[in-house]
């Protein structure tokens, strides 16, 4: 008996019933894959590193002296390390197939040495041979460069030029991320040794390997003049855009059920409502309320089971797609995870099924006398709306629109719900980008504001800086800028790796210093006031945490072999390497033989040029120096590897989905109206209203319902990205973001495109009601 009614009533509600089933199909595709996705990149992490060899502590240093040091302290306490030499060379030294290679941070030559890497095919590299070059993945898929396999490329530095055929692209665990900063080209030993010379910028790699859980406090008393140090936290969490990307999935996988929880919650009433006559009747000959719903279970159950099938098999390509990108940096199981996919799909038809059971308890209030009275109680004790026709001077087919909503608002509350979700999971990918790209990040990453960079950096080796060096490239940008007539401030970041210490804790952390023309107040700060004078420091928020120093207090810190005392003024933010920092006043004389480098120079044009004055000074820039040129916005999305160009694709796939979702819930509310409304609309086309007003009149309520949703998400939206984005910022470093809205796309682009589709379905399916005649003003079916 079930299987039969079942037949009949999937026969009898197509487009409803397939729908639904469209729902539970994507919610299952996206669980699925999305939780696979997860826990395929965590694990792969962890095995990927053990495959790798990734050390418990690296650290990164131009200073041999420190290596030497470091050699003989890890003698001493047993502890196990192996050494890489890295050879800075300049990215405009390199042609790829005679181009010029576009790259802004820094460049090294590199053999494999005791290091493992492995081919796009996860096999291990073990040597390469000469005249062969490899380089990172992230370098490979670059769409500055025209990289393939089989191309030339040449190296033209310090008077030795090689030409070198590219093998591909190598997985390379410790210098494969674009968040590190730097990436490295492998080649032969012999070809390596042809460009070493007496004066090479050579920086030592040291991978430490030690299970002492007092090795960084040990560490840190050696005082050694480092570059960059990480531990193996520290390195993981370099590839957090990679997890990322299947987080932001799983969000959408979860918004995805709540929307198919709420179709299938009004889908259910609905048929009830409209169903009164038969449950009735079966009530009135005995039928008991359990099997009255089993016949509802039944037929959700098929749904669900045949959902969580299709959804099950379409994971898997699903999952694979979006694992792509992630793959070509690390290695990936080569499991497929099939019970896991079939748990989730499995879990997601079982959690419909109980949604079903939960919804149906309204069979309970139904009676036989209900068929009688045809659904209704007959009472009513208020008002049906706020809104009266005769004071009303809005034209009819309007009032209508407006009034119903008024008069019924949970007929709508799901509609409503599901358009929110919807756009609120459109706005707060936009918003995340947008703030990725804004300008106004500079300041996070302890800078100051400006209007270009130029991506000329210092060579990291401690002991080849030159402040002279740095203030005369300073000076050129000046002379450029004033023979063209621009007023300007010119200005750098010079970065130290220094050890602070107070009341006896120690920790390691990037310094600052702005050298050229800016100040220690053009800085951002969470507490206190900026460093006015030498002895004074500010320290962002980790630092602070790590050492337990505050405002007020007096730290000793350690540059080269000089310490000096210093009062903390005030307390910042910093997403460097995780939330580092230490901005030193402007003034202060340092010993900058052991700068570890800098940012690019910045110009902060004080004469308020607009958007074109800005573009035409960017091509200025780019025809005098062979440097990258970028506004600041664009100049800290290069250096945390274009991580808003990640999120932008999976923004358009969002996109695409939530356009899906909104036609398909516009198609089913509108099927179903017409469904319960056929006698009224059998009336008002008796009393002389046409199709095309009754059409505009059914869009015209879909309509209303998602504006009112637009409203609600953009409101919600800043609240909620709160709870969902900044949690990420702050791993990074940063204690307080203000997300960068644009308010012409996130309030009128978007949003208008998701109303005129979501319009244009309900516009097609009130098409529908052109079948009904004003002969059917009886029909309560």
């Amino acid at each position: 008996m079930y299987l039969r009614i079942l037949k009949k009533d999937l026969k009898r509600k197509k487009t409803m019933n397939a729908i639904l089933l469209a729902f539970i199909i994507l919610a299952a595709v996206f669980i699925a894959s999305s939780v696979n996705n997860m826990i395929t990149v965590l694990t792969a992490l962890d095995s990927y590193f053990e495959k790798a060899d990734v050390p418990d502590y690296w650290f990164l240093t131009g200073d041999e002296q420190a290596v030497e040091r470091f050699g003989s302290f890890a003698k001493e306490n047993g502890y196990a390390y192996r050494k890489t030499e890295l050879m800075q060379i300049v990215p405009k030294d390199v042609l790829v197939d005679g181009e010029e290679f576009a790259y802004s941070k820094t460049l090294c030559l590199s053999t494999i040495g005791e290091s493992k890497v492995f081919d796009r095919d996860a096999n291990e590299i073990v040597g390469v041979n000469d005249g062969e070059i490899y380089v990172t993945a992230e370098i490979f898929d670059s769409a500055d460069n025209n990289f393939y396999e089989g191309c030339k490329i040449v190296i033209d530095s310090e008077g030795v030029k090689k030409e070198f055929t590219l093998k591909g692209y190598v997985k390379d665990a410790m210098f494969g991320s674009s968040m590190i900063g730097m990436t490295r080209f492998l080649i032969s030993e012999n070809d390596y040794e042809l460009f070493n010379h007496e004066n090479a910028n050579i920086c030592s790699s040291i991978s430490v390997y030690t299970d002492d859980s007092e090795f960084t406090e040990k560490f840190n008393d050696l005082e050694l003049n480092l570059i960059m140090n990480e531990d193996y936290a520290m390195v993981k969490m370099m590839y957090m855009m990679d997890m990322l990307i299947a987080a932001v999935m799983l969000v959408v996988s979860i918004c995805l059920i709540l929307i198919s929880m709420v179709i299938l919650h009004f889908t259910i009433s609905f048929t009830m409502r409209e169903e009164f006559r038969e449950i009735g009747v079966m009530k009135a000959i005995g039928i008991s309320n359990v099997r009255i719903r089993g016949l509802y279970i039944v037929k959700y159950l098929a749904i669900a089971v045949i959902g969580a099938a299709a959804g099950l098999a379409l994971s898997f390509p699903f999952s694979r797609l979006m694992l792509d990108e992630v793959s070509k940096n690390i290695i990936l199981s080569g499991e497929a995870h099939f019970l896991l996919n079939m748990i989730c799909a499995v879990g997601t038809a079982a959690f419909v099924v109980l949604f079903c059971y939960l919804c149906t308890r309204k069979i309970r209030k139904f009676s036989p006398i209900d068929a009688i009275r045809n659904g209704e109680t007959g009472e009513r004790y208020k008002s049906k709306s706020v809104m009266h026709l005769g004071k009303s001077k809005f034209p009819a087919t309007l009032f209508m629109a407006g009034n119903d909503i008024l008069s019924e608002p949970r007929r709508f509350l799901s509609m409503l719900m599901i358009f929110t979700l919807g756009i609120l999971l459109i706005i707060i990918p936009v918003n995340t980008i947008n703030t990725l790209r804004a300008d106004k990040l500079i300041r996070w990453f302890n800078m100051a504001e400006c209007g270009h960079v130029i991506s000329q950096e210092m060579l990291l080796t401690p002991g080849g800086n030159d402040l002279e060096t740095a203030e005369q490239n300073l000076e050129e940008v000046r002379e450029l800028l004033y023979k063209n007539r621009i007023e300007a401030e010119v200005f750098q970041e010079l970065m130290f790796r220094v050890s602070i210490t107070y009341g006896g804790k120690k920790t390691s952390s990037l310094a600052f210093q702005g050298i050229g023309e800016v100040t220690a107040d053009r800085y951002s700060y969470l507490e206190g006031s900026a460093p006015q004078n030498r002895n004074e420091v500010a320290i962002s928020y980790i630092i602070s945490e790590r050492i337990g120093a505050k405002i007020g207090d007096d730290v000793e810190i350690k540059i080269g072999d000089e310490i000096k005392t210093y009062t903390v003024t005030a307390i910042n933010q910093s997403m460097n390497n995780m939330g580092e920092g230490i901005r030193f006043y402007q003034g202060e004389t340092l010993d900058y033989a052991y700068a570890a480098g800098s940012f690019g120079i910045q110009i902060n044009y004080t004469d308020s040029p607009d958007r074109k004055d800005l573009e035409k000074r960017k091509e200025l820039l780019e025809q005098s120096y062979d440097d990258s040129i970028y506004t600041a916005g664009e100049y800290i999305s290069y250096m945390i590897g274009d991580s808003a160009g990640q999120i932008e694709s999976v923004k358009t796939l969002i996109l695409i989905v939530i356009l899906c979702i909104n036609m398909l819930v516009a198609v089913l509310m509108v099927k179903s109206f017409l469904i319960k409304e056929k006698g009224e609309i059998a009336i008002l086309k008796a009393v002389g209203f046409q199709n095309s007003s009754l059409i505009l009149w059914q869009t015209l309520r879909i309509g209303f319902v998602l504006l009112l949703a637009a409203i609600i998400a953009t409101l919600l939206a800043t609240p909620i990205s709160g709870l969902t984005v900044e949690p990420i910022f702050r791993m990074m470093g940063a204690y307080d973001i203000e997300f960068e809205v644009a308010a012409l796309e996130v309030y009128v682009l978007y949003p208008l495109t998701v109303l005129a589709a979501t319009a244009f379905a309900a516009f097609l399916s009130a098409q529908g009601l052109k079948k009904i005649s004003a002969s059917e003003t009886s029909n309560i079916e």
